[in-house]
């Protein structure tokens, strides 16, 4: 698209690109929650007209399911950066729950935790928007178990452990203490239920690897 073209719909001083709707939308989504959200607040928001926001999706459903799929994306670049610097997979699972407390404070989304937060909405468990939160939830279910992988390719974790087990544990952990931070304000629940976590990785890890929390 040129610079001197116009998306359809777009009021003068708009601002054009899938790409800046998506970004507000994404935050707009993770205050006001699926229901709470709509057109007309993306409009406000963004400088759009409905008639220009409508012109990318087709419905509110397709919008919130692009955003979720956008989210993931965000999040999942969240961890890697953060994590990035882990000198094994030991360390790398040992500071899962402590990277989840930095992503929940880090302001990534406006409105804390996006998944927490559209579950709540997402009640009909058949419905498109349920379903594509529980994919994510696999998705980073996932992530976890594939550091476990790595940790058995190289000799680290022990080969009878199961990767996808240790994903869903980490998870519940992360889930658990991220519910207990958004009712309480506690920030410090993510350091209370890190000897949780190590008690996981001691399981899986062989002892002569283990050293501790990092």
């Amino acid at each position: 698209m040129s610079a001197t073209m116009t998306m359809p719909g777009l009021r003068n001083g708009e601002r054009g690109g899938r790409a800046t709707l998506v970004a507000e939308a994404v935050q707009l989504l993770s205050r006001e929650g699926i229901h709470g959200m709509s057109i007309g607040k993306l409009a406000e928001r963004t400088g759009y007209s409905k008639g220009g926001i409508m012109a990318h999706f087709s419905s509110k459903e397709e919008l919130v399911l692009s955003l979720v799929e956008e989210s993931v994306s965000m999040a999942r670049a969240f961890f890697r950066e953060r994590l990035k610097d882990g000198t094994s997979p030991r360390e790398r699972l040992s500071r899962t729950l402590r990277t989840y407390g930095q992503y929940w404070r880090s302001g990534l989304f406006e409105g804390g935790c996006l998944f927490l937060n559209l579950s709540v909405d997402a009640i009909d468990p058949a419905e498109e928007i349920a379903l594509a939160l529980r994919k994510a939830a696999r998705t980073f279910i996932s992530d976890f178990a594939n550091v476990v992988r790595i940790g058995q390719a190289t000799g680290e974790v022990r080969r009878a452990a199961d990767p996808d087990d240790i994903g869903e544990k980490l998870m519940s952990l992360c889930v658990g203490a991220g519910w207990t931070y958004r009712m309480t304000g506690d920030e410090g629940i993510f350091e209370r239920m890190q000897p949780a976590v190590d008690q996981i990785v001691r399981s899986v890890v062989r002892a002569s690897s283990y050293v501790g929390a990092a």
